[in-house]
């Protein structure tokens, strides 16, 4: 049994192999994730990733529970709008992303667009020119932290190729008044699979404090 349903009632009804996700069990981890964050004293949003589920009954639980989605394409973020989550709670990450994906994610007005290049960033200012917008973008900025995991997960490593390197990030967000984008934050992914302790990252603070 899983939240009162006979699982073998599923199978004999839908078939083998199938996946079942209860909705009673993602909300509570979901609250439980979220109050550990508010005992902690941490101010954050909690962004779902689409690419782990896409399936529009589980973005719809996360937009009900007033959660985020975070996307890496055109066609997931078609489908957060489908499931109702808010536009404005949607981070675009990814290094693929298309000029019309962008389009779409600006039109959108979408929470935030977390640039790979400094090309990428001017691919978005002239869209949101053109379309008379301004973009909230983040620099996925590469640390060059080594985040003692297995080598084909690790993302934070210059090595790796991902990201704007740290030495040239501060240089891609010039003071220019009149451009379409609005940095919105600094974002850092040293891992697929890795906790986050502070020795990691402590070495990057002053310097990001500075931006």
């Amino acid at each position: 049994m899983f939240e009162g349903v006979a699982l073998n009632a599923i199978a004999d009804a839908v078939g083998t192999p199938c996946w079942v996700m209860g909705a009673g069990t993602f909300k509570r981890r979901l609250r439980r994730l979220d109050q550990a964050m508010r005992d902690a004293g941490l101010d954050v949003s909690i962004h779902y990733a689409v690419k782990a589920n896409d399936h529009l009954a589980m973005l719809s639980l996360v937009g009900r529970e007033g959660h985020g989605a975070d996307i890496v394409s055109g066609g997931e973020l078609a489908r957060t709008q489908k499931a109702g989550i808010q536009a404005g709670r949607v981070v675009f990450s990814g290094v693929g992303k298309t000029d019309a994906e962008l389009e779409q994610a600006i039109a959108l007005d979408i929470g935030q667009i977390n640039i790979e290049s400094a090309e990428e960033l001017d691919i978005i200012s002239a869209i949101a020119t053109r379309l008379g917008r301004i973009a909230r973008v983040t620099l996925r900025v590469n640390p060059d932290v080594d985040a003692k995991t297995h080598a084909k997960i690790t993302t934070g490593l210059a090595a790796n190729k991902f990201g704007i390197p740290f030495d040239d990030a501060a240089a891609c967000m010039p003071a220019r008044p009149a451009c379409p984008v609005s940095r919105h934050a600094v974002s850092l992914h040293i891992s697929a699979a890795r906790s986050c302790p502070p020795a990691l990252t402590a070495p990057l603070m002053p310097a990001l404090r500075n931006w």
